[in-house]
């Protein structure tokens, strides 16, 4: 007679095991369900990893070369249209999307369950796997699907070592995952800052927290000098970043900025005539420019723009939306979400809103601990609020969304999982 699944998994494992594949089958119900067509920076990586997986070439159009994203979540989705026994790309890069959440979940919930126990653990698991936003993610061809289990990896290495000793193993691998996410998305570059960050609740040896720091940056760079020089080769610059750094700096800083996306084009043409003519790199180059002068100029201005684009990302609940269900062009005709746009809405803001407080309660109650003397939530808690505040804080200075804010939710889900497991025992107690 075969045994439970609880006995031969053990408990922990099993339930975990459902939830993972409840999360997958529920991504793959919605993929068919609301078969949503790439489009702007969705369609432009579904594009580049088409092109790779039929020419070898990083390509949005044929024979024109550029760098205008980071190359790590298009060669990803590349290797799985090659190895996708289906001819249906869009399903297949969707199916490696419904994959990597997976990834995230788990790797979210051994985040949780290494810190606080397997209540933990599960809890976030049924976050990460559950959460509105992040399902209709997967319906995106958007590199989060790529970022966020690389984040969570990330935040699982370095509380390892806020948590632990010394290692320069941890240091290593922490490295290559900085690396990996820059690849995925520029953003993450100074992540070593949130890897110090943690340090500040204790008090490590400086000599070697500095040892592994520049172990830590080699292993980073090492990770991103291939693309480098394929910049070199293909733009004539050798950089680690993407050529569209600029270009989002001016949308976000200019005198008709607004804080959001905005056909700008026009606006940079007028101060650099002819410059659309010459180029991604030039037109790259410009716009940056033009962005520092105008900082420079409007200081006030451009901090009161800053803070303004800060609240654009914590407010704007829908974008998911926008790009999976409400656009035409995105989801073409009839189809019973469309019919009801305010319902959809409504209940991402209500998600995203129950998951900061439930997340803020978990942090509340390291902050708690850290003041009743406990060194390592103290740790813990300037590890995972600088984590948490990253992306937001740094994104804010380029023309943003509310998509900025997915990481933010992926770093909190731990801290969620931390409180209802805390209200878990304690009405197991009552």
């Amino acid at each position: 007679m075969a045994l439970p699944l609880d006995c031969r998994l053990g408990r922990y494992e099993a339930r975990l095991t459902l939830m993972l594949l409840g999360g997958l089958l529920l991504r793959i119900a919605v993929f068919l369900w609301i078969p949503t067509q790439p489009v702007s920076d969705f369609g432009g990586y579904f594009m580049r990893a088409k092109s790779l997986a039929l020419v070898g070439r990083d390509e949005v159009r044929p024979g024109l070369r550029d760098s205008s994203h980071p190359p790590a979540y298009p060669i990803l989705l590349a290797a799985v249209l090659r190895l996708a026994p289906s001819a249906d790309d869009l399903l297949a890069a969707k199916s490696a999307n419904a994959a990597l959440a997976i990834a995230a979940a788990l790797l979210g919930a051994d985040l949780a369950r290494r810190l606080w126990g397997d209540e933990a653990g599960l809890w976030t698991a049924a976050l990460l796997s559950f959460f509105p936003r992040s399902i209709l993610m997967a319906d995106l061809i958007a590199s989060e699907n790529l970022f966020a289990p690389l984040f969570l990896l990330f935040l699982l290495l370095a509380s390892r070592r806020w948590t632990g000793a010394p290692s320069f193993r941890l240091a290593v691998l922490t490295g290559a995952s900085v690396g990996l996410l820059t690849l995925t998305r520029s953003v993450a570059y100074l992540l070593p800052v949130v890897w110090l960050a943690g340090f500040l609740g204790g008090a490590p040896e400086r000599r070697r927290v500095v040892a592994e720091l520049a172990l830590l940056l080699a292993v980073e760079h090492a990770i991103l000098l291939p693309y480098a020089i394929h910049n070199q080769q293909s733009i004539g610059r050798f950089t680690f970043f993407s050529t569209v750094g600029g270009e989002g700096l001016f949308v976000g800083n200019n005198p008709r900025a607004t804080g959001d996306w905005y056909p700008w084009i026009e606006d940079l043409e007028r101060l650099h005539p002819g410059v659309s003519a010459r180029g991604a790199l030039a037109i790259d180059d410009a716009a940056r420019q033009e962005a520092i002068r105008w900082i420079r100029a409007n200081p006030v201005r451009a901090a009161a723009l800053y803070v303004r684009k800060l609240r654009l990302i914590l407010t704007d609940d829908a974008f998911v939306a926008g790009f999976t269900i409400l656009g035409e062009r995105v989801l073409p005709g009839f189809h019973l979400l469309k019919a009801h746009p305010r319902a959809v809405r409504l209940g991402l803001r209500a998600a995203g809103l129950l998951l900061a407080l439930t997340g803020l309660g978990g942090f509340v109650i390291l902050v708690r601990r850290a003041r009743e003397g406990s060194a390592v939530d103290r740790t813990l808690a300037a590890g995972f609020a600088a984590a948490a505040l990253y992306v937001p804080v740094v994104s804010a200075v380029i023309a943003v969304n509310g998509r900025y804010r997915w990481p933010s939710e992926d770093v909190i889900m731990p801290l969620a999982g931390l409180w209802l497991s805390r209200k878990e025992s304690k009405r197991g107690q009552s």
